[in-house]
C-alpha cells in the first residue's frame, strides 16, 4: 500500500498564534458588533439658522465631518459566510490589519491596487455650481502598531504612498472625522451645496457573497442580509448652508463701534466699544432706503435722531424712498432702532451707502457712543489728525463727537445753507477744492469762538503737532510756529494774567491768554469760524444768539475767512502731517472766548498790536480799535447770563487804547 505524503503544517510560532487570536476575538465580537453609520453627518459650523441652513456671515465656512469613511473587514475560513458578518474596524482592530496588511491602504493612485484606503471627499459648490476652492479628502490617520493615536497625523505626508490610511474608525475616541476651512472671500452670496462622498471599504478573507479573497471593495454592509454582504459603490450626501456676508460695512473713526448691514434682505447688527447687538431684521419701521437721483453728494446731519424722526429735515429735495427687493440702488439708509431702556440695544443713524460716511447714537449694555466715519477714503487721512483733536478736546471736557456735529449756517450766492463740521471733513483734500466759500469783508466777532481749519497742501514738512491741552506723546505747549504758508501761529500772551477757570464755561473761557493768528489758503478742506455765542459784526450775521445749552449745539454766524486773528483764552490744537507724496495736512482747532478779527485789512495792524499800550494808535489802528470795542461792547450784553465769559471781554475791553 503506497505510503501517502502527510502534510506539512506550517509552523507555529508564539508572535503567530498571538495574532490569530485577536483575529479570531475581532471575528467573534464583529458578529454581535454595532456598525457605526456609513454616511458621515457633516455639518457647517453658525450659530445663526435661515430657511436654507446655516448662516454665514464672515469670508470663512467651517464644515466639520463626524465621523470619516470606515473600513469595514470581516475573517474566517469557511466558504460560506452565514455566520459572519462584516464589521467596523477599530483603533485597535485597524492596527492589527496594518501589521498583517490586511488593511486597505494607499492614496497611491500610480500603483493601481494600493489606492485603497478608505476616505471622505468634501466638495462645496457655489450657487452657480462651481467648485469653491478644492475638494477636501480626509487626512492620513496615524495607524501605527505601536503608538497610534488614530488622529491625524501632523505634519501630513507630502506626497501619496502605498502606505497611508485616511479613513476612520469605529469606537469611541476624541480623533474622530476632520474639519474643513473654506476661503469665501470674493465669493457671490447665496445658497452652497456641501456634498460629502464617504468611500468606505470592505474586505474579505472568505470567498462568497459580498467579497472576493483579499480584495479591498468600495462598499457599506448590507443591513438587509444582516451586514453579511455589500452594497457596492461610496455614499454621498448634501447639505447646504447661506453664504450672507455683510454687504455695507461702517467703522467708526475713532474705533468705538462698527455697523454691519444688508440691503436684502434688510437686516444690520452693530457694535459698540466690543460688544455687539444681536442681528435685526429690517422691518419698514426700523430701517428705510433712500436713492438721490442727480445728486453726487449728501451732506449728513448733525443730528440723526431728528432726520430719521423727520426725513424733510434733511434730505434734498429729489430724494426717492427706495425697496431694494424691487430693484431699485439705494444712496442712503436710515435705521431707526431708538432706545427702550438703558440695557437694550439701540441705534438711530444715517449712513452714505456710496462713501460708507454716517453719523449715528448707538447703545448696547448700558455704553452710549455716538459712531461717525467721514467716509472711507476720507479717514485715512484724517484719523490721526482726530484721534489728537479727540484726546485735546477731551483733556478739556469737550466731546469731540458734539463738536464734529455743530451745525453753522452758511450764506452762498444768496442762498443760505446749514452744514456740520462733519459735513465739512467728508470734502475730498485729494480732489479739486470743493465744499462752499465765502468771501466777506472785514469781520469782529467778540463772545466764545470756533474755528477749525483743515488743508492738504502740495508742500513738504516734517510732522509736528503742539497743543495747549497736552495728550499722549504731545506735551502741553504754549506755542505753535507754522512752517506752512498756511495755518496757525500761537504765542502766550504776557499782556494779560490767566483768568480763573469758573463757571460752566471755565474749561474754555479760564486760562492764560493766547494770541492766535491764522493765514488760511483759498478752497480749503476745512475753513470755519463761528461766535457760537456772543457778537458778530458782518452784515449778513444773524440776530439774537441762542443760550449755549451744551457744546456746540447753538449756531452762529459762519465764515470762511482768509486770515484769523484771535486773542483770548482758548483750547488750541495746531499740527502739521506728512503725508509723503500727497503732501502736508495742516489742522487747527481753536475753541476760546475773545476777540477775532477775520480778513483784517490792514496788515500792519493787528489785535497784537492795538492790545500793546505801548503802541501809538494810527488811524487805521483806531478804525479797528473802534470795531473791536463795539463788538466787545455789545458781546458783554449779551454775555451777562455768564459772568466769567462778560469778565474776560470786560479785561479785554479795558486794555484797549481808547
Amino acid at each position: 500500500m503506497p505510503k501517502h505524503a502527510r502534510r506539512r503544517q506550517p509552523a507555529v510560532t508564539p508572535r503567530t498564534r498571538r495574532f490569530g487570536a485577536l483575529l479570531a476575538t475581532f471575528a467573534l465580537v464583529a458578529a454581535g458588533a454595532t456598525l457605526i453609520p456609513a454616511g458621515a453627518t457633516t455639518t457647517v459650523g453658525s450659530t445663526e439658522t435661515g430657511p436654507h441652513g446655516p448662516v454665514i456671515r464672515n469670508a470663512t465656512a467651517t464644515i466639520t465631518v463626524d465621523n470619516a469613511a470606515l473600513m469595514y473587514y470581516r475573517s474566517g475560513s469557511v466558504a460560506t459566510v452565514a455566520n459572519l458578518a462584516y464589521a467596523p474596524a477599530t483603533l485597535n482592530t485597524l492596527k492589527l490589519l496594518k501589521f498583517s496588511s490586511k488593511v486597505c491602504a494607499g492614496d497611491n493612485p500610480a500603483t493601481g491596487g494600493k489606492n485603497n484606503t478608505p476616505r471622505t471627499i468634501v466638495t462645496v459648490k457655489d450657487p452657480s455650481n462651481n467648485v469653491v476652492g478644492t475638494p477636501a479628502v480626509s487626512p492620513v490617520r496615524d495607524i501605527n502598531p505601536v503608538g497610534g493615536t488614530g488622529g491625524a497625523l501632523s505634519p501630513q505626508p507630502l506626497a501619496p504612498n502605498d502606505t497611508n490610511y485616511r479613513g476612520d474608525y469605529a469606537g469611541t475616541g476624541t480623533n474622530h472625522g476632520y474639519t474643513v476651512s473654506v476661503d469665501l472671500t470674493g465669493k457671490p452670496a447665496g445658497v452652497y451645496t456641501v456634498t460629502t462622498v464617504n468611500q468606505n471599504m470592505t474586505k474579505s478573507d472568505s470567498t462568497g457573497p459580498g467579497g472576493v479573497q483579499g480584495t479591498c471593495v468600495i462598499g457599506v454592509p448590507n443591513p438587509a442580509t444582516g451586514n453579511k454582504t455589500v452594497i457596492a459603490g461610496p455614499v454621498t450626501t448634501t447639505t447646504t448652508f447661506e453664504y450672507r456676508p455683510w454687504h455695507d460695512t461702517f467703522k467708526d473713526v475713532f474705533g468705538k463701534g462698527t455697523v454691519n448691514a444688508n440691503q436684502n434682505p434688510a437686516e444690520f447688527q452693530f457694535t459698540v466699544d466690543t460688544k455687539s447687538s444681536p442681528i435685526y431684521a429690517g422691518a419698514a419701521n426700523s430701517m428705510k432706503f433712500y436713492s438721490l437721483p442727480g445728486a453726487s453728494s449728501f451732506p449728513l446731519p448733525g443730528d440723526p435722531e431728528t432726520c430719521v424722526a423727520d426725513p424733510s429735515t434733511c434730505l434734498p429735495s429729489g430724494a426717492l424712498q427706495c425697496d431694494p427687493s424691487a430693484g431699485c440702488t439705494p444712496r442712503l439708509m436710515f435705521v431707526n432702532r431708538p432706545l427702550q431702556n438703558a440695557q437694550e440695544p439701540s441705534l438711530v443713524g444715517v449712513f452714505d451707502l456710496q462713501t460708507k460716511a454716517f453719523i449715528a447714537h448707538a447703545s448696547n449694555g448700558g455704553t452710549v457712543r455716538t459712531l461717525m466715519s467721514l467716509g472711507t477714503a476720507q479717514d485715512a487721512l484724517y484719523k490721526s489728525t482726530l484721534d489728537k483733536l479727540e484726546a485735546a478736546a477731551a483733556a478739556k471736557g469737550i466731546d469731540l463727537a458734539s463738536l464734529l456735529a455743530t451745525r453753522v449756517g452758511v450764506t452762498s450766492n444768496g442762498q443760505t445753507l446749514s452744514l456740520s463740521l462733519l459735513d465739512a471733513l467728508q470734502i475730498d483734500p485729494t480732489g479739486k477744492p470743493g465744499g462752499i466759500q465765502l468771501y466777506t469783508d472785514t469781520t469782529v466777532q467778540a463772545g466764545i469762538i470756533l474755528n477749525i481749519y483743515a488743508n492738504l497742501s502740495s508742500n513738504t514738512c516734517v510732522t509736528k503737532t503742539a497743543s495747549n491741552a497736552g495728550y499722549a506723546a504731545v506735551p502741553k505747549t504754549d506755542r505753535f510756529t507754522r512752517s506752512l504758508p498756511d495755518g496757525y501761529t500761537v504765542t502766550r500772551s504776557d499782556l494779560l494774567p490767566a483768568v480763573p477757570a469758573t463757571g460752566p464755561l471755565g474749561a474754555i473761557v479760564g486760562g492764560p491768554v493766547y494770541h492766535i493768528l491764522g493765514k488760511f489758503a483759498s478752497g480749503a478742506t476745512v475753513n470755519t469760524t463761528s461766535s457760537v455765542l456772543g457778537l458778530d459784526s458782518a452784515a449778513d450775521a444773524p440776530g439774537g444768539y441762542p443760550v449755549w445749552i451744551e457744546p456746540f449745539v447753538a449756531s452762529g454766524h459762519a465764515t470762511v475767512a482768509r486770515s484769523l486773528d484771535f486773542m483770548g483764552t482758548a483750547t488750541w490744537t495746531a499740527s502739521e502731517t506728512s503725508l509723503g507724496s500727497l503732501g502736508c495736512f495742516s489742522l487747527n482747532f481753536m475753541l476760546g472766548t475773545g476777540v477775532a478779527l477775520l480778513n483784517n485789512p490792514y496788515p500792519a495792524y493787528g489785535l497784537g498790536t492795538i492790545f500793546d499800550p505801548l503802541a501809538k494808535p494810527s488811524p487805521a489802528g483806531e478804525k479797528l480799535t473802534d470795531a473791536v470795542n463795539a463788538a466787545v461792547g455789545q458781546a458783554v450784553g449779551q454775555a451777562t447770563a455768564d459772568p466769567t465769559v462778560s469778565a474776560l471781554l470786560a479785561q479785554l475791553t479795558a486794555l484797549l487804547p481808547l
